[in-house]
């Protein structure tokens, strides 16, 4: 069987209703597609699937042996971000640089350079700062490679983050440009982080780390992490699913999945790393208000959303000895190292899924938002600057 899906949503599709294919040999078949016109910032696939014909003895009818996707050459840039926005009222003091237009406001830390605030509407999305963030809760694999030990020096490296300066530019009425940069005094690396904000409400977040002279293992992780107010339980995402996937493990297809918070979460014999999602265009995670918060990523990211802390993961030996939260712990990553698995007693990932101490950069955007004036999957097609 056949579909060509855009956005989520059945274009076409049917079914080639004979094989003929000898084991060991190739055939061409032939796809009966309809030609497209192709819409701005969509993204076109054509998803095969290959089915039992007849019951068998260890499955029925229907059932998938095999599928495979492939992305056609079809799509085009989405619309540009429009020049005219709203202004932004800027307030400083010593304290924070808070911004405000409309239903929208948001809040720099002025010594720490996190995002301390994001209210839409007056509700607050913010419960812990976005901050840099290098580590993971280490999977079964980790634990037998020694990954623990070996690079421990990332696991409070973004915690530790020290700002040296925090910097405020208003570009136009619209947009202002906050720069902190700081370093990682443990990993003796520098790490910058810079929010552009507009007049749209939205906030395209940059952030880099490059290492210094110091002899440094691999990252588990290159990315942010925050954590959202308690009820935001419904997470939205286009990129890979609905189960989880890892830079090495991405064996699910791309589409748009929804689901809850709490079922991403999956009880492994000991807590650890789980529940991530790759290749992902867009996420939002909404309440039962219908507000939400909207990440895109530029062009992808690798997020994950939890009623647990990364802390939470790796201090239990078991599940039950762990309190679920009622907020939500959001990883939005430029990458995870590979899961790995060759053996569970030595092997690490291979060489070409490991975060090799090295300078890396990133950006996304945010906009919160109310679901019913906004539509995320026609949002997150919006053109920012370098998007």
């Amino acid at each position: 069987a056949w579909q060509l899906k855009a956005d989520g949503r059945i274009l076409q599709e049917g079914s080639i209703p004979e094989l003929d294919v000898e084991p060991g040999e190739t055939a061409t078949l032939t796809v009966p597609l309809q030609p497209i016109s192709p819409q701005p910032g969509v993204e076109y696939w054509l998803n095969l699937s290959f089915r039992l014909k007849a019951d068998a003895s260890w499955a029925a009818k229907g059932h998938e042996l095999a599928w495979e996707q492939f992305q056609l050459p079809a799509a085009s840039p989405g619309p540009r971000a429009p020049s005219a926005m709203p202004a932004l009222e800027l307030v400083q003091d010593d304290a924070a640089i808070t911004l405000q237009t409309g239903d929208f406001s948001l809040a720099v830390d002025r010594q720490e350079g996190l995002i301390t605030s994001l209210k839409q509407n007056g509700t607050e999305l913010i419960q812990e700062p976005l901050r840099p963030h290098f580590w993971r809760a280490p999977v079964d694999n980790d634990r037998g490679n020694g990954m623990p030990g070996r690079c421990g020096i990332w696991r409070d490296a973004g915690r530790n983050w020290n700002v040296s300066s925090v910097d405020v530019r208003q570009r136009s009425p619209s947009v202002v440009q906050v720069d902190a940069k700081g370093e990682l005094p443990a990993a003796g690396a520098k790490c910058n982080v810079r929010y552009t904000i507009f007049g749209s409400g939205d906030v395209v977040v940059d952030m880099g780390m490059k290492p210094g002279d110091k002899k440094l293992p691999e990252l588990p992780r290159v990315g942010m992490q925050m954590a959202l107010t308690p009820g935001f339980d419904t997470i939205t995402w286009y990129g890979r699913g609905p189960k989880e996937t890892y830079w090495d493990r991405k064996d699910a297809r791309v589409d748009i999945y929804r689901g809850l918070v709490a079922d991403q979460f999956f009880d492994y014999s000991e807590p650890q790393e789980t529940g991530n999602k790759t290749d992902v265009r867009w996420v939002t995670l909404t309440n039962d208000r219908g507000i939400g918060l909207l990440a895109v990523g530029m062009p992808l990211l690798s997020v994950n959303a939890l009623h647990y802390t990364t802390d939470d993961l790796q201090s239990a030996k078991h599940s039950y000895q762990m309190t679920r939260r009622n907020f939500v712990t959001l990883n939005l990553d430029l990458q995870q190292m590979g899961v790995g698995g060759d053996n569970s007693w030595g092997a690490r990932p291979h060489d070409e899924f490991q975060l090799k101490p090295q300078p890396y950069s990133y950006r996304f955007r945010l906009r919160p938002f109310r679901a019913e004036q906004l539509d995320p999957a026609a949002e997150a097609k919006v053109v920012f600057g370098g998007e």
